[in-house]
This record gives C-alpha cells, sequence and structure tokens, in this order.
C-alpha cells in the first residue's frame, strides 16, 4: 500500500484547538502513527525490491552490453585446474604439430650423469699427451734431467764464516746482515767492517765464475760490485764497483775533471802588462808576451790584480818571467786562490824591457765563465 501523503498548515492563533487539528496545524498521535506506518511500509517495499532477483527492472542483455558475450558455458575452476595440472596430453599433440619430427629421437644423459662426467678429472676420454701436443712425463723428465749452469737456483743465505772465494757454486746468496771482513770474508774493501745486506749471484762455470754483489741498506742507495775468477790456477781478480745512476738516467761522476767547454781571458797583471789565459774544462793554461808600460819597482808589489770567478786556482801558483836580452831582470806573478795577483820583481825591469814568461797550467774548481 503506498504511503498518502498528508498536508500541514500554519497554527492560527485566532482558532481554537480544535479547529487548528482539524486544519492540520497540530501534531497528534494520529497523524504521527500514519507517518509511522507509511515509514514502515517504505521499508517493506524496498527490501522486497533488493530481495527481487527475477529483473524486477526488465533489464536487457543489450542495455548492460551481453549482446556482444557468446552465451557458451564457462569450465568450472575446479575442471580448469584439473585440466592445466593434466601431463598426458589431453589435447592429443602430435610430434610434428611442434616440431619434434626434426629431432633425432636419441635419450639425454641425465643431469646428474652429465655433471658427474664433467667433474671426472680421470681422463674419462683415454686422451693421449700426443693427442693434445704435450711431452709425457718421460718426455718432460728427459728434458728437465740436466739443467746445470742453466738456471740460477736461490741458494739461500751465506753463514757467518763464509769466504766469498769459496762461494763458486752456481745460484743466488743472500747475506743477511753479517760484519764485512769478520763474519764475511773477501768482500770488497769498502765494505770491511761494515753490516752488509747483500745478494750474491754467481754465475759462469766452477772454473770460469763470475760473482755480482748487490749491497742494499736503508742509509745508501744500492751499490754494484762485481769480479771475475779464471785462469789455469784460478783466483779472484779484485772487486770492481759499478758506477750507478740517478734517477733521469744520468750518470753523475764527481771529483773528476770537467773537459770540453773552452774559454779565454786577457787579464791584466799590473804596471801595463796582461797575460793570456785559456780555461778548456778545468784546466787553465796561462801565458804572458809584452812590456809593461810603467817600470815596476823592485820586490814583491800586492794586489796588482784580480783573477774573476771562473778562472781562479784551486792553490796558489808562481808564473815566471824574463827580459829577453838580460836574464837579470826578471818577475814572478804569484796567483793566489782566491784571485788576488802579486809582482814581486827584480833587477831594474824598465818599459823598453820584452818579458816573456813560460807557460803555465793550473786546475780550478771554479764554474765555468759565462760566455
Amino acid at each position: 500500500m503506498s504511503y498518502e501523503k498528508q498536508t500541514w498548515n500554519k497554527y492560527d492563533e485566532l482558532k481554537t484547538e480544535e479547529e487548528n487539528i482539524e486544519n492540520g496545524a497540530v501534531v497528534t498521535d494520529n497523524r504521527m502513527n500514519h507517518m509511522e506506518t507509511g515509514i514502515g511500509d517504505n521499508d517493506a517495499n524496498l527490501a522486497s525490491h533488493l530481495a527481487d532477483e527475477n529483473n524486477p527492472h526488465k533489464v536487457t542483455a543489450a542495455q548492460v552490453g551481453l549482446d556482444k558475450v557468446d552465451n557458451v558455458k564457462q569450465a568450472s575452476k575446479v575442471e580448469f585446474d584439473s585440466h592445466t595440472s593434466d601431463i598426458s596430453n589431453p589435447h592429443k599433440v602430435t610430434a610434428t604439430q611442434i616440431g619434434l619430427d626434426k629431432v633425432d629421437n636419441i635419450q639425454q644423459a641425465a643431469k646428474a650423469d652429465f655433471d658427474s662426467h664433467v667433474n671426472n678429472k680421470a681422463n674419462p676420454h683415454s686422451v693421449t699427451a700426443s693427442q693434445v701436443g704435450a711431452y709425457s712425463k718421460a718426455e718432460s723428465d728427459s728434458k728437465l734431467t740436466d739443467l746445470s749452469n742453466k738456471v740460477i737456483a736461490n741458494k739461500g743465505n751465506l753463514a757467518s764464516g763464509t769466504d766469498l772465494d769459496n762461494v763458486i757454486d752456481i745460484g743466488t746468496y743472500r747475506i743477511g746482515g753479517l760484519t764485512g771482513g769478520t763474519d764475511i770474508i773477501n768482500v770488497p774493501s769498502e765494505r770491511s767492517g761494515t753490516t752488509i745486506y747483500a745478494y750474491l749471484t754467481v754465475s759462469g762455470t766452477t772454473t770460469s765464475v763470475v760473482q755480482e754483489l748487490i749491497v742494499y741498506d736503508s742509509k745508501t742507495v744500492s751499490q754494484i760490485y762485481s769480479r771475475s775468477r779464471s785462469g789455469s790456477t784460478p783466483t779472484f781478480s779484485p772487486w770492481s764497483k759499478t758506477v750507478m745512476a740517478d734517477d733521469s738516467g744520468k750518470v753523475t761522476v764527481t771529483g773528476t775533471l770537467e773537459m770540453g767547454k773552452t774559454a779565454t781571458l786577457t787579464q791584466s797583471t799590473g804596471f801595463g802588462r796582461t797575460a793570456i789565459f785559456t780555461r778548456v774544462g778545468n784546466l787553465v793554461t796561462v801565458y804572458s808576451e809584452s812590456r809593461h808600460t810603467t817600470a815596476p819597482p823592485n820586490g814583491w808589489n800586492r794586489e796588482v790584480a784580480t783573477l774573476p770567478v771562473g778562472w781562479r786556482p784551486i792553490g796558489n801558483f808562481c808564473l815566471w818571467q824574463h827580459d829577453l836580452s838580460n836574464s837579470t831582470k826578471f818577475s814572478w806573478l804569484e796567483v793566489h786562490s782566491s784571485g788576488q795577483v802579486d809582482l814581486y820583481a827584480s833587477g831594474g825591469i824598465a818599459i823598453s824591457d820584452y818579458m816573456l814568461s813560460a807557460s803555465c797550467v793550473y786546475i780550478t774548481k771554479d764554474p765555468f765563465p759565462e760566455s
């Protein structure tokens, strides 16, 4: 039964209560019960509609797009799972259909068998050495039998008291902290009395031996010494020391004369005379042949000239000078290592006297003069 709507009016103060009730302006129990009944009826109708599975709205397949779906019964999940688990070829697929007709029907080894074969190190195929181009054990032993004088073997540490003259077996030996000349005999002389850490390499033959001693320590660079032993009565030659190169590869030799560069200096030697100085490397020659423009007094005349840096001798030297026609007239030219030049005159040398000197050679350690 459908709900009958009620009409509600505004309360009129000019009317009595009964008149307002009749006019629908007062809430009464009858009117409230009418609404409650209507609400209950609507709830019942809604519940009935919701429970109706007979398509109460008459919806068609076309309205919801089902006209585009084939009306075919689907398998249940249980049936589907059973089919996918079936490994007995339920579709009767043939070998040809999947290309197996092109594969040889040969049984394959199981993985366990294959792995076992791969890990078999006992030559399961019986491969021979000649098949792989290798030597047999007998052939290898034959080729390795005689290696004397062909390899340098490590002979270990030399014991205290060892005489190097007796170390003639081919090999490499270590000297570990032994004192030269005491613990280890016949070392290079400059190593006597020092603690030696070194490697000794012996090569050659027992009758013609070469020893090479490489000395190393934490305070100096490595030093290399060598000597040989030969002759009908074999004896060792003296040790020789190898000059080592510096980090740049250049060999630096100190304490020797420098040769090659040349320079010339015309130097005043006092009272108007000059001398010619010629430097070749560290060697300087001096020569003088001229007259004085001012007569030098007899005796010592100090500091008549000063040689510049580049020409000073490592020690004092004297240059003898004399008159060509009168040997009683002579002078000494003394050159000091500081460069100071002193003149000693004798015999009353005049400006007309032609003074000639002998050539003199001296050594200088001054840096080479700039050109």
